[in-house]
């Protein structure tokens, strides 16, 4: 049984974007194309069946500018042969159409185009006649001419939206991306994107040709990176998508395939040389080598000297990181344009779960900080711009992430659930950044014995550590604690007797203010917020 002839419409020829075409005076699209012919003879119409194209390098119009009716003939004859467009080589012996011809198309609305220069007119006869004598091999190759271009949206810096783009150019409409809710990750076209959306919702059309008033579309799911997105590509050409459509469909998902592959590829090794950079940095780095540093930086959008942190990090549950977390902190890092090193650890006894990072000290920091929650300790450094200074640097941020980790768990005590905070050094006042530093044993014990004679009476310790909280004030720390303020004085006096020495000496009050510090820390912060609240 011999394959039936596919028919190639005006529309078909001008919109395949191989072929060069650019419309002057644009003719109807559903007009059939039997055939291609090149010629440059003064009476072509002779020589031409109905419903063919003429292409022409307008040889005839040369040194023939003042025979205005040159191009009104050529028109007549080329209507009365039915002819069905004109195809007009630019750049061999006019730059542009001559204005005559142009004239003469407009005034009876005769199809006129311009074929680019770097086109060669066999391109366009191949494709126009090798559909008519040969259909199988020409539905053959104008797939792989559709495979080709498809595929070169990989060079892209946009991949993704250049694929879509080109799929839409392909099946001559609309073609669209969906996430599993329905979210349209990227389309390109003006087709009913919702309609196919409600279409796709209301039964499986995979693979079917769906009818949406004059649009016919078709859909195909699609799985990258465990999650679940949707293809379509939508035309009012129906025998586009008839042909063409299921294999449109699968190259694009194989191309989205190796696009999210490549992405993979490229993210795995930005962050290990994120890694590798963050690692040299925090081992030292010699002042003659930070200008190299600083370029290396570059990539992860730092700006060379301007100031930045180190930053570290430990989770609350001591777990290990989720690796979505970390992902999304690396991507919000790359949408905000904050500079960002970061690493993980906690794979080992050795290392506490969480990351250690240097962070661009800039405007995108705060909304970065805001995505890990209330899971994370986590301490900055005060700001530097001498990379040399960056060991020095992690050593302040994991004081700071000691004290919010210190801080955190003396709300515990005060009957508050655990859950993270930000410290930042350059907030933190001098005792607290001294008791932040990692003390021993024996200096703990030291600092401990100085109430340990209290610490057996709760109810002496709290109204001590809340009358440091309301700076020494007897009225504001009796009304805090429901008693007459003649209760407090009486503990107070209580206080001094069990550790031999005056409140109102300043060396007695600095020794109790740095053993009950994160005690009286946390009560601030709970009158803080109380008030905050009832503002």
């Amino acid at each position: 049984m011999t394959a039936a002839r596919p028919v190639v419409t005006l529309h078909d020829v001008v919109t395949e974007a191989h072929l060069g075409l650019s419309p002057i005076v644009p003719g109807r699209p559903e007009i059939v194309i039997t055939g291609a012919h090149t010629s440059d003879i003064h009476h072509p119409g002779e020589w031409l069946a109905p419903n063919t194209v003429l292409l022409t390098t307008g040889l005839r119009f040369v040194n023939a500018q003042l025979e205005e009716l040159l191009a009104v003939k050529l028109v007549d004859e080329l209507r009365k042969a039915r002819v069905a467009a004109l195809f007009f080589g630019v750049g061999v012996y006019f730059e542009e159409v001559p204005a005559q011809l142009v004239t003469a198309c407009h005034q009876v609305g005769f199809p006129l185009y311009t074929v680019a220069h770097e086109v060669p007119f066999f391109r366009i006869e191949n494709y126009i006649n090798e559909s008519q004598t040969a259909p199988d091999a020409y539905v053959q190759k104008r797939a792989l001419w559709l495979s080709n271009d498809l595929m070169q949206s990989l060079s892209a810096e946009d991949p993704i939206k250049s694929l879509i783009s080109r799929l839409a150019t392909a099946c001559r409409g609309t073609a669209v991306l969906y996430d599993a809710s329905g979210r349209i990750v990227e389309s390109s076209g003006d087709g009913p994107l919702h309609l196919i959306w409600k279409e796709i919702q209301a039964g499986d059309s995979v693979a079917e040709l769906i009818e949406i008033g004059r649009w016919a579309a078709m859909v195909s799911p699609t799985v990258l990176k465990s999650e679940s997105y949707t293809l379509a590509v939508a035309s009012m050409n129906h025998r586009v998508l008839r042909d063409l459509g299921e294999l449109l469909l699968e190259t694009t998902q194989r191309l989205l395939a190796a696009i999210h592959g490549v992405a993979q590829f490229s993210d795995t090794r930005s962050r290990h040389e994120s890694m590798q950079l963050l690692t040299m940095l925090q081992d030292g780095v010699a002042p003659a080598r930070e200008f190299r540093h600083w370029e290396r930086m570059r990539a992860f959008r730092f700006i060379p000297y301007q100031h930045v942190r180190a930053l570290v990090a430990s989770n609350v549950d001591d777990a290990v990181m989720d690796p979505v977390v970390a992902e999304l902190l690396q991507r919000r890092g790359e949408t905000s344009g904050l500079g960002l090193l970061l690493a993980e650890n906690g794979r080992s006894p050795d290392s506490p779960p969480g990351f250690h990072a240097i962070v661009s000290d800039s405007v995108a920091l705060e909304p970065w900080l805001e995505l890990l929650g209330d899971m994370v300790f986590v301490g900055l450094s005060e700001p530097f711009a001498d990379l040399v200074s960056t060991p020095e640097a992690f050593l302040e941020a994991e004081a700071a992430a000691g004290i919010a980790r210190r801080q955190a768990h003396a709300m515990v005590r005060i009957g508050r659930p655990l859950c993270g905070r930000t410290v930042r050094l350059d907030d933190v006042d001098p005792a607290t950044w001294l008791l932040g530093r990692k003390l021993s044993s024996k200096d703990r014990s030291k600092l401990n014995s100085f109430t340990r004679a209290i610490d057996g009476d709760q109810e002496l310790k709290d109204t001590l550590v809340r009358y440091f909280a309301d700076d020494l004030d007897v009225a504001t720390t009796a009304a805090g604690l429901f008693v007459h303020p003649n209760t407090v004085r009486y503990r107070l006096r209580k206080v001094e007797s069990l550790i031999g020495g005056s409140l109102s000496n300043a060396h007695v009050i600095t020794n109790l203010y740095l053993a009950c510090h994160d005690d009286i820390i946390a009560l601030r912060s709970e009158s803080s917020s109380l008030a905050a609240i009832d503002s």
